[in-house]
Parts: structure tokens; sequence; C-alpha cells
């Protein structure tokens, strides 16, 4: 069967594959031993962003003795460095983003942030996927090194970055496609959690009116 117009802008020539003159078409077909009964080839791969993850495991920010509820992916590429805590601290980011994002989750949304996977790819959007909702910490991690910050929660940014993606990713759950409709339900978050939002704020020793002058963009405009 043809291949769709355009596949074969995706799939490279190599020594396995050829592209033959099926009908009128040009499809793509083994080669050589590659065209062997039970042969397979694999003619090019791609990799989206924020899709080739691993998962490492349920974080937490508690020291309660409650277990870890937060499950956290990372880059598969870069895994390493999860490891690594010594030069990048990147288990310390989790921990720390836990916290805000159960006070963000729990306490402004009612979203039992359990819910909500965590994962850490340079260059990604965060996603609504499946009913699930992933937040990249990669804009967080840049925003701590940016600032020269211990802990994350001492700024507001980590907040207010996950108030964005709450308000734009729980929306999804009424309509998927970015239009009218998702909008209204992203205004309906933001009028009728407003009180919680500006009481997290102030028992976190923010000023409600200095967090929106400096991050009017993530809390009314669209956040991946």
């Amino acid at each position: 069967q043809p291949e769709p117009e355009g596949m074969d802008r995706v799939l490279r020539r190599c020594e396995a594959v050829e592209l033959a003159d099926v009908e009128g078409r040009k499809v793509p077909v083994g080669k050589g031993e590659a065209a062997a009964e039970g042969a397979s080839v694999v003619a090019a791969v791609k990799r989206t962003p924020g899709y080739d993850l691993v998962r490492v495991g349920n974080f937490g920010e508690r020291d309660d003795g409650s277990p870890p509820d937060i499950a956290f992916f990372h880059n598969r590429p870069t895994l390493s460095q999860i490891y690594d805590e010594a030069t990048h601290r990147r288990q310390e980011l989790v921990k720390q983003s836990c916290g805000a994002l159960r006070d963000v989750c729990d306490r402004v949304f009612g979203f039992d942030a359990a819910k909500v996977t965590l994962f850490y790819e340079r260059g990604a959007a965060s996603r609504f996927v499946r009913q699930k909702l992933l937040f990249n910490l990669a804009p967080v991690e840049q925003h701590k090194a940016a600032k020269g910050l211990a802990d994350v929660r001492a700024d507001p940014f980590v907040y207010c970055y996950f108030y964005g993606l709450c308000v734009h990713k729980l929306a999804h759950f009424f309509d998927v496609v970015h239009g009218t409709r998702h909008d209204f339900f992203m205004s309906e978050y933001r009028a009728h959690h407003a009180l919680n939002w500006v009481q997290l704020l102030l028992r976190r020793g923010f000023e409600p009116a200095a967090v929106e002058r400096e991050h009017r963009h993530l809390l009314w405009a669209v956040v991946d």
C-alpha cells in the first residue's frame, strides 16, 4: 500500500532503503539484504521534544515520613545529570519544585499534586496528553540559576509558572483545542481561584501586586 503523500520527505534514503516507482508513486522499500523476507528496516527516527523521557521515580518535599508521591521523568540522552547531584543539584530542584507544585495545586485549585507528572528537558513544552498533566522543570532551573537562588521557593517565579500551567492545562479537560471555549475555561479558573491564589502569595511572603507586575505573562497568557 502506497505511503501517504509527503512521507518520502520524512524517510531518509540509505544503504537499506530506496524509493521504488509503484503505480506511479515513489514509495520506500528495502533493498539488498534488507529486502529479504522477515527483515526489518529503520529508515528514520523522529524524537519529539518532551517524549524521549525515562521515569526516575517519585519525589516529594515532605520530611514527615509520608511516601514521595509526585512522579518525575528525565530526558533520556541527559539522564546521567539527575544522578550527578554535586554538579547539577537536580534532585534538589525536583524536591523544592514538589513543594511549590503542592502549594499551587492543592491550596489554590484543589487539585491533587500527585496527579501531576514533572519532567526535565531543555527546550520542551509542558503538555496535556491523554488526560494527564506533564510540567517541565527546565524553566524553573534556568530561573534559579539566573537569580542565584538556593531554593526556588524563595522567589515567586515557580509559583507563577505552576499557576499559569495549571490554568492552561486544567482548562484542556473541557476542550483539548485552543480556542474561545478553552479561553473561557482559563478565565473561569482564574476568577474562581483568585482569592486562594492571593492568599498563597501572602502566606509565602510575596506582595501580590508586585508579583503580577513582574510575572504578568505567566498569570494572564497561555503558559507552556
